[in-house]
């Protein structure tokens, strides 16, 4: 590996975590005046009628989506049928919502669907391009329009440009490549690289679909924001669209944290910070994780229709669980590592504690919680193994799902979450076979993207702690109280705990030598 490549393996994780980071102050900075009851209050105030209204809306979105693939397949000369493609554009869009790198994922995800139907690998980066171009083309056209329109609304008057100027420079710029497009030059070369231009109809669709795309996007947030406070729209598109474009250059799902800090930073003075978080949230539920969901099952009744159609289906369904194991396993394990982190950072149930106290010891509780932090946080470090097929990261893990089972009883007694780590301990064992690389990991290099998730997890664990606790004086005395009612001190302890691991795991890769890839195979 060159040094400019190490570098920027180095570099690009710290950097999108320091973003990352910042996002979360800022989050904490605007809400810390306001107590979680505010917000909560602000969720039972948003009618049911409007979460059902927005999430028929979200639905009208995602059929803007599909006129992504539509005009980036007439522009390959692949004429599909339109009901033809609704479910594989349906699936790509959802799934690529709520994925790291979207454009990349949903071009994965969108060969998978399409490749019985005609489209080469060559041509799904071909459309994953294309799809980019038509994203930003509605972005800057609809930005553009917002600033011209009210350039002093949603913080504008903070960028660098006087609002209406930045407006008109985005508008020249739409209008530069709808001219470019009307030349009908067919191809434009740009730094040393030859780029396929599309007609002038097809840039129009372009320009089209993409607005569409935006509004209809949108519009699910402002119709549970408008129902219970009034809000100027231009003012929060322009917040809307200036939080889209800034999760473009971050790895995070979906924008997590990213898009509420800067939607809720940018939101008109007007429009209470509880009332804006409490819509932010339930925007989540509707456009990002509802049609995930939908998505899933569409999946899982085309794998199951498959296997159905199959020769041999049992051996088709034992070889799609084989390829599958490593990776479902890998995200179950982080999915566990964090939950016992983040119940680690809240409040516990006191009828529970007030239980468990009757029968143990204080110091088997503290201690219980503490170590739950540990395995924890060793559970988000040692994922990635489990990816990579390790047999050392699979005798790790399965002791420390173990573990985990019992100081989650010894901690809180909470009897779902042990019942959930147990039987992916079990899921786990009966895979066994699907990890056999033998030797350490010591020397693997830590994909990016596990770098950069295990990273966002322990920021995100901090920030929940700081949120919930920011009344304790963590000073002196308190970090060696030790109570059942001392809930603060607890989850500082663990917290710091976890810190340390991550530490500890930081410095072992910086002496290992190793650096992050950004594939793992």
């Amino acid at each position: 590996m060159s040094a400019t490549a190490r570098w920027r393996a180095e570099a690009v994780p710290a950097l999108n975590l320091l973003l990352f980071g910042l996002a979360l102050w800022a989050l904490d900075r605007l809400l810390h005046d306001y107590p979680l009851r505010d917000i909560l209050a602000a969720l039972r105030a948003i009618p049911f009628s409007l979460v059902l209204l927005a999430a028929l809306v979200s639905g009208l979105g995602y059929l803007a989506l599909i006129g992504y693939d539509w005009v980036a397949f007439r522009f390959l000369g692949l004429d599909l049928p339109l009901h033809r493609m609704l479910i594989p554009s349906f699936v790509s869009f959802a799934v690529s919502n709520n994925a790291p790198a979207s454009m990349v994922t949903a071009g994965g995800v969108r060969y998978r669907m399409y490749r019985t139907l005609g489209l080469t690998a060559t041509g799904a980066v071909t459309v994953a391009g294309f799809n980019v171009v038509t994203y930003a083309l509605g972005l800057a056209g609809l930005a553009g329009l917002a600033l011209l329109l009210d350039p002093t609304g949603a913080g504008a008057h903070t960028l660098a440009l006087p609002g209406r100027a930045l407006g008109v420079l985005l508008l020249v710029g739409v209008a530069a490549y709808l001219l470019v497009a009307r030349a009908g030059r067919g191809a434009v070369r740009v730094l040393g690289r030859t780029f396929q231009l599309p007609g002038v109809r097809i840039a129009l669709a372009q320009l089209a679909i993409s607005v569409a795309d935006w509004l209809l996007s949108s519009a699910p947030l402002f119709i549970l924001l408008a129902g219970v406070t009034a809000v100027p729209y231009f003012s929060f598109l322009t917040a809307f669209l200036v939080a889209a474009f800034a999760t473009l250059f971050l790895p995070i799902p979906g924008g997590v944290g990213v898009f509420e800090a800067v939607v809720l930073l940018l939101r008109p003075s007007s429009v209470p910070v509880p009332d804006t978080l409490a819509a932010l949230l339930v925007y989540r539920v509707v456009y990002y994780l509802v049609p995930l969901a939908v998505a899933g099952g569409l999946l899982a009744a085309r794998a199951v229709q498959r296997v159905r159609r199959s020769v041999h289906p049992l051996r088709e369904l034992m070889h799609g669980a084989s390829s599958l194991a490593p990776r479902v396993l890998a995200f179950t394990t982080f999915l566990a590592g964090t939950v016992l982190l983040i119940t680690g950072a809240i409040p516990a149930d006191d009828r529970r504690l007030a239980w468990l106290g009757r029968l143990l010891p204080l110091g088997v509780i503290e201690a219980s919680h503490f170590l739950s932090s540990i395995v924890g946080a060793v559970l988000v470090l040692s994922a990635w193994g489990l990816e990579r097929r390790s047999h050392v990261a699979y005798h790790l893990v399965r002791i420390l799902y173990g573990l985990g089972i019992l100081l989650t009883l010894l901690r809180s007694f909470d009897l779902r979450l042990a019942a959930g780590l147990a039987i992916t301990l079990a899921v786990l064992i009966f895979a066994g076979r699907e990890f056999p690389r033998p030797g350490p990991l010591t020397r693997e290099p830590m994909g990016y993207r596990w770098v950069f998730a295990a990273g966002a997890v322990f920021l995100v664990e901090a920030w929940i702690g700081a949120l919930l606790y920011r009344h304790v004086e963590f000073a002196g005395q308190v970090w060696w109280r030790f109570a059942l009612s001392g809930q603060g001190p607890r989850a500082l302890r663990a917290a710091v705990g976890a810190s340390i691991v991550m530490l500890l795991f930081a410095v072992e890769r910086l002496i290992s030598g190793t650096v992050p890839r950004s594939r793992t195979p």
